[in-house]
């Protein structure tokens, strides 16, 4: 195997941490998706294409996985919010004000109701800040479906922020930043 393949997955290790968080949405089973990412990648070297986005396959090799697992625990796990926001975890973003903690478990609430598709397409967008070019080529989809559906996620994340508060909420950059922390990155 390539010492250069090895690096650039290793380079990568940060970027699916936070991806696996973001799909499996507890530490122990993003871990466990994170490792089995790896093995896989690096056990299949062989398959990746030189000169193509190293990026977008082990996501592609991670959503996958996680798919996979999903069907076969035949469960959804929805219970991201707890999972931030449980002092007793001690995996608790440390906020600065008492205001801020309220957004954050409002955007958590809200965040966590969102599909497996629709948090992972957020994540790649806005905490990954991946290119929409890249998110087609990785859901092999056209771009601007791409586009359209992060749209009515984030609308949909609005609304679904909006009828827990009870307010409705302005468009701000809040809500990034909330799935920053959510996600890790914070």
């Amino acid at each position: 195997m390539k010492r250069d393949y090895v690096s650039d997955v290793e380079s990568l290790i940060p970027t699916l941490q936070r991806f696996a968080r973001s799909l499996a949405r507890n530490a122990a089973d993003a871990d466990d998706l994170l490792q089995d990412t790896l093995e896989r990648a690096l056990g299949r070297a062989h398959q990746f294409e030189p000169g193509t986005n190293l990026k977008a396959w082990t996501f592609t090799i991670m959503r996958n996985r996680f798919y996979t697992e999903c069907r076969r625990r035949q469960r959804v796990r929805d219970h991201a919010a707890e999972r931030h926001l449980d002092a007793a975890d001690g995996e608790v973003a440390v906020l600065g004000d008492q205001m801020a903690r309220v957004e954050a478990c409002e955007f958590s609430r809200a965040f966590a109701k969102l599909s497996g598709d629709e948090r992972s397409l957020l994540v790649m967008a806005t905490v990954e800040e991946m290119p929409y070019e890249t998110i087609a080529q990785l859901l092999e989809v056209e771009i601007g479906t791409v586009k359209s559906r992060v749209s009515r996620t984030r609308a949909k994340l609005r609304r679904l922020q909006e009828a827990d508060s009870g307010l409705s909420l302005a468009r701000a950059e809040r809500p990034a930043a909330a799935l920053a922390t959510i996600a890790g990155t914070a």
